[in-house]
């Protein structure tokens, strides 16, 4: 039985059009990290330019590194005419960019010509699935966890937080409790934390709960009409 091929709500219309002609049964929905997501594997679509323009400005690694720490197999799909690279003003960074994720990161990339050939692509992939793929989600959970699995997965629920960043925090802390009330100073100390995600965490943890409330004003304005 093959799980559907989940696809981010801001990929090209075209892309999931085109799938659904190949046969693939997709579900759109807003995911992140990445692009797209087959049980374990989670897919990070870069056209060309972008992947340059990743380098750039500094921020390819960091979503490579996203991807390795929400998914079990991460996986970049490199979209654009390769002999291109040589009209681009520092060919050397891309080419060793690619070296360093290849070898160094030991993620795979995949090389397509167009969104047409990206779409073959993730056909060939959805047809090839894995047997035990459906035993995944977007956040994995074994049907039966230890206490520490059970811990990490708690901790994994936290914006921006893999399977990584939930061990450091938790070997930091030491509790899920201490995790959960610790303050953005102290999660910046985590390694691979950052300013940028302790100011996610604590915005989570510490917003108002307006559920209740919007449905209350809905109902009341309801009401009105």
């Amino acid at each position: 039985m093959r799980i559907p091929l989940i696809v981010d709500a801001n990929e090209p219309e075209d892309i999931p059009e085109r799938l659904r002609e190949l046969g693939v049964e997709i579900e759109v929905r807003k995911i992140a990290p990445g692009d797209y997501v087959l049980g374990p594997i989670g897919i990070e679509r870069k056209a060309l330019f972008d992947f340059f323009n990743s380098i750039v400005r500094k921020r390819l690694f960091e979503q490579v590194q996203r991807l390795r720490d929400a998914y079990p197999q991460p996986l970049l799909i490199l979209e654009g005419d390769l002999s291109e690279i040589s009209t681009f003003k520092h060919p050397q960074s891309i080419l060793g960019a690619l070296v360093a994720l290849e070898v160094g990161e030991r993620v795979p990339i995949l090389t397509t010509a167009d969104k047409d050939q990206t779409s073959l692509l993730l056909s060939v992939l959805w047809k090839r699935q894995e047997k035990g793929a459906a035993d995944y989600g977007l956040r994995h959970k074994p049907k039966a966890l230890s206490l520490d699995q059970r811990q990490r997965f708690v901790v994994e629920g936290l914006p921006s937080i893999g399977e990584t960043l939930s061990r450091n925090l938790l070997e930091r802390f030491g509790s899920v409790r201490a995790v959960l009330t610790a303050s953005e100073e102290e999660l910046k100390k985590v390694p691979k934390i950052g300013d940028i995600k302790a100011a996610e965490i604590v915005r989570l943890l510490t917003a108002p709960y307006e559920g209740h409330q919007k449905r209350l004003d809905r109902d009341a304005t309801e009401d009105e009409l």
